[in-house]
């Protein structure tokens, strides 16, 4: 089953990972294969995935 995500937040109300969580996890040797199945970045994912951009979907210069 597959989670809604409701995009009710602005990218700068979630705010930016400054470091990778991978960076200190005990699973970090056995990165990439352990990223499926990791709980912290799924949490992550679903969080940004909230967001809504601020920035204007087109370019003018």
């Amino acid at each position: 089953m597959e989670t809604m995500i409701k995009r009710d937040l602005f990218d700068f109300e979630i705010g930016y990972l400054t470091r990778s969580p991978c960076l200190t996890c005990e699973n970090k040797n056995n990165l990439p294969r352990c990223h499926e199945d990791c709980d912290v970045l799924d949490m992550i994912q679903t969080t940004l995935a909230r967001g809504i951009s601020s920035q204007s979907s087109r370019y003018e210069s």
